[in-house]
């Protein structure tokens, strides 16, 4: 970034007088207080849309992890299921050979 020392701001004002007029001065500065003003809105406006669209790319990130561990859930259920299955049905074949 650049700074403005007292001889830079000196020079803007000297051509800014010869330019414009004395009397137009506070228009001038007016005006360039608007644009500044509105620079501002517009700078806040996107960091806040940027903001949300991080938040709603995190919400996403977590739901995809529930998702996942969801799905690893399950998957361990089912071969819980199948390895309970499996032992019952040989506890069953082993009593009827005892009996």
């Amino acid at each position: 970034m650049f700074s403005l020392g007292w001889m830079e701001i000196s020079i803007i004002l000297i051509i800014t007088i010869v330019i414009v007029g004395p009397k137009e001065i506070p228009t001038v500065i007016k005006f360039v207080k608007s644009i500044t003003s509105n620079l501002r809105k517009i700078s806040r406006e996107f960091s806040s849309t940027v903001d949300e669209i991080t938040h709603i790319q995190e919400v996403k990130d977590i739901k995809k992890e529930i998702l996942d561990t969801k799905e690893a859930v399950v998957k361990e259920g089912k071969v819980l299921d199948e390895f309970i299955e499996k032992n019952n049905e040989e506890i069953m074949k082993n009593e009827k050979k005892d009996v």
